[in-house]
């Protein structure tokens, strides 16, 4: 296979893309990986702080974790996997309970403004974070090291680098973070959910049929970028609508009920995700709607995650309604998506993404105080696509869904816009068909295996050319 003029051939994987885009990968399409006998593979997980950075991660081990279990990982017969992180975010809470050993790194976190006084100390603080990760690595001898941003990943990768172990890189959102534009100029592999994130990296990428993004374009220097869409938990992908109805059920009764209540196939049922903390402008929003809806449609279910930061909040503002499940954390997500005909949700890369695999036509509402704004980015990839209407958190302060409401009207009226336009769609069949068509064709569901096999050819690729584990052979 001739790969000297920098072309990547239809059906290329990962190592092809590598081939083309790095000198130093001169045969490396041509391996017959399968023939090769090796040790466990060996890969560390660098993500922390939201749920956004972790599930992510989750998701690639488990496909990793399944491959192995099946045997199918060429030229390994099992896959050792590990997670840096803190003891004192999500991490600390999902990964064990994923099954995974978490590692303690020091986190690392930016003030904002960049110059503010607050960050004098971020450079002794990273040097020590980046020290703790290679002993980390270390002792750990990894064949690869997967970043899915968070507190941990950059102090971890720079590590990885420093220790000539390759690195991956996996872009959540529509828009990179400073973190992953710094060391997706390291990478081995980017693997990026949106093609608008790889014009950000300056990268072209390559598409899902092996061929790079823009006839005659260059690929990318220094390592490849690839199109791959979030990975997102299996369990969305495997529960069907009558089951999630069933299961969702449960969440409507109440103590002293002769019976379960039970929510029929031509019901409706809304969902609402506050953010995993707590979002006041969007809880607020929806206390004073929720009422009108329940009271406008008979057949009306609301399930409502408030985050843990707005529960009480939210329950000092509502009423208790027999279909209203007010929760502040929601751990079987997947029941809400697949039961449901429509969400409100705050506009995450990992929410996005599970909307699409689950056919789930939504509003989102960007929040307005994420780093760099790549809410908003994400929630107009959604609306270009067809899939999702944008709301921007300031409009949900509007009396009338054309004018803004002025400074100093009372909160009670901030609710009518959204209201007016969760009736729009919930009561629009063609136009939530159409919706739910935009998200099934732009979903996908697969982007955990095929990201699991491109940190696999990345690894036997570093194996290969003496690097990755063997730099620490015992």
């Amino acid at each position: 296979m001739d790969l000297s003029a920098g072309g990547v051939p239809p059906g290329a994987t990962a190592l092809h893309a590598l081939a083309a885009a790095n000198p130093a990968y001169p045969n490396l399409a041509a391996m017959d990986l399968a023939e090769e006998s090796s040790p466990a593979l060996r890969v560390l997980f660098a993500a922390g702080g939201t749920g956004g950075h972790v599930f992510p991660a989750i998701a690639i081990a488990d496909a990793l974790r399944r491959m192995s279990d099946e045997g199918s990982l060429p030229a390994a017969a099992t896959a050792r996997i590990d997670f840096a992180g803190t003891d004192h975010h999500q991490e600390a809470t999902h990964v064990p309970a994923a099954g995974y050993a978490l590692h303690r790194v020091p986190a690392i976190a930016l003030a904002r403004p960049p110059l503010s006084w607050r960050n004098v100390l971020v450079p002794f603080k990273l040097a020590y974070a980046v020290a703790r990760s290679i002993a980390l690595i270390v002792e750990l001898a990894p064949d690869v090291v997967v970043g899915t941003g968070g507190y941990v990943s950059l102090p971890t990768c720079l590590a990885a680098k420093l220790c000539g172990v390759p690195l991956v890189i996996q872009e959540q959102n529509a828009y990179p973070g400073v973190a992953n534009r710094i060391l997706a100029k390291m990478a081995s592999l980017v693997c990026v959910a949106f093609s608008r994130a790889a014009a950000a990296f300056r990268m072209e990428p390559l598409s899902h049929d092996g061929t790079l993004g823009t006839p005659g374009g260059t690929p990318a220097r220094g390592g490849a970028c690839v199109v791959r869409g979030n990975p997102i938990r299996a369990p969305l992908r495997w529960t069907e609508r009558r089951d999630a109805r069933r299961t969702l059920s449960w969440m409507f009764y109440r103590k002293g009920c002769a019976e379960t209540p039970s929510i029929s196939a031509s019901d409706r049922v809304l969902v609402v995700f506050g953010g995993s903390m707590g979002c006041e402008t969007l809880n607020d929003a929806m206390s004073d709607a929720v009422v009108g809806l329940l009271e406008r449609d008979p057949r009306l279910w609301v399930v409502w995650q408030t985050g843990r930061g707005g529960y009480e909040r939210v329950r000092s503002k509502v009423s208790s309604h027999p279909r209203l499940a007010v929760r502040s954390f929601i751990n079987d997500v997947e029941h809400c998506y697949n039961a449901a005909d429509l969400c409100v949700a705050r506009a995450g890369a990992v929410t996005c993404s599970e909307l699409l695999a689950c056919g789930l036509p939504s509003v989102l509402i960007p929040s307005p105080v994420v780093t760099e704004d790549h809410q908003s980015f994400n929630a107009k990839e959604m609306a270009d696509l067809g899939a999702a209407v944008e709301i921007r958190d300031r409009d949900l302060s509007t009396r009338d869904p054309k004018r803004c409401v002025e400074p100093g009207e009372p909160a009670p009226r901030r609710a009518v816009r959204l209201e007016y336009v969760i009736g729009e769609l919930l009561y629009d069949p063609e136009v939530l068909a159409g919706m739910r068509e935009a998200c099934l064709e732009a979903a996908t569901p697969e982007a955990a295996e095929e990201i699991a096999n491109d940190v696999v050819s990345v690894a036997l690729a570093a194996r290969r050319r003496g690097r990755g584990r063997f730099a620490f052979s015992r």
